[in-house]
């Protein structure tokens, strides 16, 4: 029976003729009569659902969001969509009547106080440091008191970079020659290089003004609430099972097929050369889903024709049409083929280990 253009046999065992008279030398001289035919029907269907859902919610934005070109509705279930909106596939955003209210923000003015500095406009830092040369350890070996002496501040030094780490220079605090670290100087710490010792650093949060805008409002002062209703459509495919799958040893080839093709609506009925068994595969998945607006059922159909041999053979055949309407024939290796081959690998296997333990 042919099926969807496939091809007849006639036309099969004249194409299998010629492409074994061109290969005659290589692989002996069988003709087409050796190999018994049998047809592989394949169908590749999916169904494409567009899926239509409405949600609402309850929306707030800062100042005026620009809702008066937006649809306006009463009962989201109830309103009627513009089929130029399906056709677009974007969300579809409404409002509700009479839902539309504005407010003022809790902040006030659209600044919040910052939190990083607590409206401080600064952040503490530590005005001293350990010094990176005797952390700390034994900064002067005279004078414990640093910072002590009248007169002397308690304000660290600037770190030094002295000649040698073991360099003892005059102790700052006491006076001491040769007793002081170089770096620190006597003090076992140095001033810090962010705030200088000053103990605080600008907020760079706020940049030193103590607020920043408000995230809730934008900076607005005032927020915009309305009921929102949202209208999507997706797109949900559902793959019907293969009957047969495709030959693994010629599947990479048959994307070069001659696929016959349909593409049917929701109220188009299926092939009449559709046979009896995909029919009834395809039939399976044609249930109304749920939200469902609207479908595409995709059927691709091919059949291919195996040529096996009737007796002994290595080899066997796979024709098809291809997509210029000539026919293609791959050659594959048979069952029996895989055996042998399966075989000789094995025995193959056998003489290299006897081998090896006659060496031995």
């Amino acid at each position: 029976m042919t099926v969807a253009g496939g091809p007849s046999e006639d036309e099969v065992r004249a194409e299998l003729d010629a492409y074994l008279a061109r290969r005659r030398g290589r692989w002996g001289a069988r003709t087409s009569a050796y190999f018994h035919l049998d047809r592989l029907h394949l169908l590749d269907a999916s169904v494409v659902r567009r899926v239509e859902k409405r949600t609402e919610t309850t929306r707030d934005e800062p100042g005026d969001p620009g809702l008066a070109e937006r649809p306006v509705y009463d009962v989201l279930d109830e309103y009627e969509v513009d089929p130029r909106d399906v056709r677009r596939g974007e969300p579809l955003d409404l409002v509700r009547r009479d839902t539309v209210s504005k407010r003022a923000c809790a902040c006030g003015n659209g600044l919040r106080q910052c939190p990083a500095c607590a409206g401080m406009t600064y952040r503490p830092c530590e005005p001293a440091r350990p010094c990176p040369v005797c952390a700390g350890v034994s900064p002067c070996t005279q004078y414990l008191g640093h910072g002590g002496k009248p007169g002397r501040t308690a304000r660290p030094p600037k770190a030094r970079r002295p000649a040698r780490p073991e360099e003892r220079v005059r102790c700052a605090a006491c006076g001491a020659p040769d007793s002081a670290c170089g770096a620190c100087q006597g003090w076992g710490k140095v001033r810090c290089r962010t705030c200088q010792g000053r103990g605080r650093v600008p907020c760079t949060t706020c940049t030193s003004k103590g607020t920043v805008r408000c995230e809730t409002c934008g900076g607005r002062g005032e927020l915009t609430s309305w009921t929102a209703g949202r209208i999507t459509w997706t797109s949900e495919t559902e793959k019907v099972p293969w009957p047969h799958r495709p030959p693994k040893r010629v599947t990479s080839h048959l994307h070069a097929g001659l696929w016959h093709d349909n593409q049917l609506g929701p109220g188009d009925p299926l092939p009449d050369d559709l046979s009896l068994p995909h029919r009834s595969l395809v039939e399976q998945h044609l249930d109304t889903a749920k939200e469902e607006q609207d479908r595409t059922v995709l059927i691709r159909r091919l059949t291919v024709v195996r040529a096996r041999p009737k007796g002994s053979g290595n080899r066997e055949y796979y024709i098809f049409k291809n997509v210029s309407g000539g026919l293609t024939v791959r050659p594959a290796m048979s069952d029996e083929g895989r055996r042998n081959t399966a075989a000789v690998l094995a025995a193959a296997a056998a003489l290299v280990v006897l081998v090896l333990l006659l060496v031995r």
